[in-house]
């Protein structure tokens, strides 16, 4: 008998009250406000937040009409035991329960049968949970499990679902009809027996007046009125942000199928709205954005334009869809160029034609200038630049780094041709993946990462990309564009040391049209979203300035193919002198070279600025002009050499 009421007592109220919930899942922004609230197991709709207050009519109504000594009992009611127990006997069938609010509590905590063993196993909890737990407690744990008739679980549930508000704003005649509901929510529903349940309302509201909870004046008024039974929606904002937040936060954290409890998400109710805004008023395409806070890697905002009820593809969150990357992955390959020593903030990286295989690429605009600084390589997201230099870093190299940073890329196979094309977007990549990398960029505060925020930032720059955009005050962030092959995706990224702002916008069938452009498209959202944020220009924060003892490299930087013979130029020697004679025939300077294949095709650039074409060893020819020059070549596979002259 002691081991049977030990085990009685055996169970902790604090864990079992926190699991055992039939909720579904609850989210709330980072203010408590709550986003949404999916349904339980069973479809239930069981939102637990409701905390008990003496002062509330749905308090005093429930124990008015449940059990009038609540306040003083200790968890059970011995004499209406007894009552109710004799009753029973006598009658040979159930007559009366004598449960007090406290036993219900327990009930609904751990479900049990109704036999009298049972019952004994109740009460005894009972007795342990008022020793335990305070009154307040104990009343919001029954009025956030008891059934309120439909799917409605809760009294929070029951407010909201029967008159769309919330449980401590209801009045004294709707508490009355909830709290009379306990004793059979079928049989009192109000928007199936209304007569049933306003009968059942007075006895409470009787009984309110009874116990001193409420005056005749106040419930004569309660009954004069017939409540509107008004069914509210779930609540249901911020409708992507929350999808994801399930599936790739609340999932992948509890590698479960389903998640319950309320949860406190980072979403910023004010970014989400800019977000939200900013994203809707493209409406020749689909847009998403995605706002990240650099100090805790928190997403506090993500909005995508559309329906999210348009059964086509309302549901289709192109925040985290897969699209080529575009130019957004050049910045980290200059980070990692720079943290090799390969380059220099001062590099000269050469843009002339190069293949690889089979492998051609091309700029944007199909041209080539030859010698190009870093920054503004990077600035002008050449192509052909970077492929060279990720042709230096090595493919394997930046995939590794690429995945440390958190983006899905297969590892190369061994096939060359196809990784180079990393550089210039290859890759499939999501919004998401992007902004969180970028935050590791921002976030860092290595000697490259800044460099590449320098580069990528300043006035003058906004000014040249964003026209009209930037006629006002902006604040400072840096930003990268991208843009996909046949004009499939726009892209944009803004970071500082505060926010990473991320911006796509594309067509959700997948076609391209020459609207489909980073700076033209993506980075006007991304920048109303960074004005939004800032109001105040002055108030946004900047990295501090990048050391100038950066990694060493040599100022020109250049892939050059090893295998076979090395590309030179014989002529002229390096510092030749020339000089105009006046009056005499018209003088030209005459270049050759070695090391070049039969047939295969050398670009010529002078003072860095392309200057024409030769085939094989054929000489290239030009005029001569006053100064000092530099003549350079190059091989689609690479291979460069260089001489300098000057004309007197």
């Amino acid at each position: 008998m002691l081991a049977a009421l030990a085990s009685w007592f055996a169970i902790d109220w604090t864990d079992r009250a926190a699991a055992d919930y039939a909720g579904g899942t609850i989210l709330r922004d980072n203010a408590g406000n709550v986003l949404r609230v999916s349904l339980g197991p069973g479809d239930v709709d069981c939102r637990p937040w409701y905390v008990a207050s003496g002062d509330d009519w749905i308090v005093k109504a429930l124990v008015a009409s449940e059990d009038g000594t609540f306040w003083t009992h200790h968890g059970v009611r011995p004499l209406s035991v007894a009552r109710a127990f004799l009753q029973n006997i006598v009658n040979r069938r159930r007559i009366s329960g004598a449960s007090t609010i406290t036993m219900q509590a327990v009930r609904l905590i751990e479900p049990h049968g109704k036999s009298y063993s049972q019952k004994w196993v109740e009460m005894v909890r009972a007795l342990k949970m008022e020793r335990e737990k305070d009154k307040v407690w104990i009343l919001s744990q029954y009025l956030n499990r008891a059934p309120f008739g439909s799917n409605l679980v809760g009294i929070e549930s029951a407010a909201q679902g029967w008159f769309g508000k919330g449980a401590k704003e209801l009045g004294l005649g709707e508490a009355a009809l909830l709290a009379g509901m306990v004793q059979a929510p079928s049989r009192f529903r109000p928007d199936r027996h209304l007569d049933k349940a306003m009968v059942r309302r007075d006895y409470v509201l009787s009984r309110m007046v009874e116990c001193g909870y409420a005056t005749e004046e106040q419930v004569e008024a309660a009954k004069s009125v017939i409540p509107e039974v008004k069914r509210s929606r779930r609540p249901f904002l911020a409708p992507h942000y929350c999808d994801w937040y399930m599936n790739e936060v609340l999932m992948r954290d509890r590698a479960a199928q389903r998640v319950s409890g309320d949860f406190t998400t980072p979403l910023d109710a004010d970014v989400q709205s800019i977000c939200e805004t900013a994203v809707s008023e493209r409406t020749d395409c689909s847009s998403a954005a995605v706002v990240m806070k650099v100090r805790t890697g928190e997403v506090v905002a993500l909005a995508v334009s559309g329906d999210y009820f348009n059964p086509t593809n309302g549901q289709v969150n192109t925040a985290v869809a897969p699209r080529p990357a575009g130019s957004t992955l050049k910045p980290f390959l200059v980070a990692k160029a720079l943290s090799m020593g390969i380059v220099s903030p001062d590099s000269i990286l050469l843009d002339a034609p190069f293949a690889a295989k089979g492998y051609n690429p091309q700029n944007f605009d199909g041209k080539f200038r030859g010698e190009v600084p870093l920054r503004d390589a990077l600035i002008l997201s050449l192509n052909v630049p970077f492929v060279r230099l990720l042709d230096k870093v090595g493919v394997e190299t930046f995939t590794v780094h690429l995945r440390g940073l958190g983006f899905r890329v297969p590892q190369p196979k061994g096939d060359r041709t196809h990784g180079l094309g990393l550089a210039i977007g290859s890759a499939d990549v999501t919004l998401a993946e992007l902004v969180a990398a970028y935050r590791e960029l921002a976030a860092s505060g290595s000697e490259e990462s800044l460099v590449v925020s320098d580069m990528l930032s300043g006035e003058e720059r906004s000014q040249a990309a964003l026209g009209h955009i930037a006629d006002v005050p902006l604040p400072r962030f840096a930003w990268k564009t991208g843009t996909s092959s046949a004009y499939r995706d726009a892209w944009t990224i803004a970071w500082n040391p505060e926010f990473v702002i991320g911006v796509w916008c594309g067509h959700l069938e997948g076609f391209g049209d020459e609207s489909i452009v980073g700076a033209k498209a993506a980075a006007p959202l991304a920048w109303k979203i960074a004005r939004a944020l800032y109001p105040n220009v002055d108030a946004a924060p900047w990295f501090p300035r990048p050391k100038a003892n950066s990694p060493a490299a040599s100022k020109r930087t250049e892939v050059v193919d090893s295998s076979g013979p090395r590309l030179a130029i014989l002529s002229p020697d390096p510092g030749s002198v020339f000089r105009l004679v006046d009056g005499g025939p018209s003088q030209r300077l005459v270049a050759k070279v070695a090391g070049i294949g039969e047939g295969e095709k050398l670009w010529w650039f002078m003072d860095g600025a392309p200057a024409g074409e030769t085939t094989g060893s054929a000489p290239y020819v030009c005029g001569l002009t006053p100064g000092e020059h530099k003549l350079s070549c190059s091989t689609a596979s690479g291979a460069s050499a260089e001489t300098t002259y000057s004309v007197e």
